[in-house]
């Protein structure tokens, strides 16, 4: 979940770093079978190793993604709860949930303003009886590289909350934001 904050967490996805390893090493030896000079395999095995290191590199560059995240979501006006779900990118959606007695913000005063945002956010249900509003953020996951598209869902969440939730919280007191 380090990886999700980071715009190069995509860098740390061991699994695509030990493919093209073995890819590379698969070719070196290929290579090296056919050369007669004996350093040639040291060459093939640093060739194999080095998407590997750089992985681990980058893994250890970003160790401290997640403190920036708790330092966010203290500096917000109201609390953010499950955001591990949307950071290890098995969520989606938020759910605004309005303090009691407040009057929900109606569809055509906060779709313009989350499609300030981008055009992919969608306000999906409201539901006045709970003060709830159901937002998606219209990030589709990527079946090949998900660390990406998990930071994109990541920055999304960052733009909403920031440019939309905050602002509205001064108007219209937010109890809570929930990842669903």
């Amino acid at each position: 979940m380090n990886a999700t904050p980071s715009r190069f967490g995509v860098w740390t996805d061991i699994t695509a770093a030990s493919v093209l390893a073995g890819a590379l090493l698969v070719c070196g030896l290929f290579v090296v079978r056919r050369l007669s000079d004996s350093r040639s395999l040291y060459v093939a095995l640093a060739l194999a190793a080095a998407p590997l290191i750089v992985s681990g590199g980058f893994s250890i560059a970003i160790r401290g993604s997640r403190e920036v995240v708790v330092s966010w979501l203290a500096s917000l006006p109201f609390p953010i709860e499950n955001l591990n779900a949307l950071l290890a990118g098995v969520s989606d959606g938020i759910e605004i949930i309005f303090e009691p007695g407040t009057d929900l913000p109606s569809r055509a005063v906060l779709q313009p303003k989350l499609e300030e945002v981008s055009d992919d956010l969608l306000l999906v249900k409201e539901r006045p009886e709970e003060q709830l509003l159901e937002v998606r953020l219209g990030v589709i996951d990527s079946k090949r590289m998900p660390l990406r598209t998990n930071h994109q869902r990541w920055k999304r969440l960052l733009d909403v909350v920031e440019r939309v939730l905050v602002p509205l919280s001064k108007t219209l007191p937010i109890r809570q934001v929930r990842i669903a």
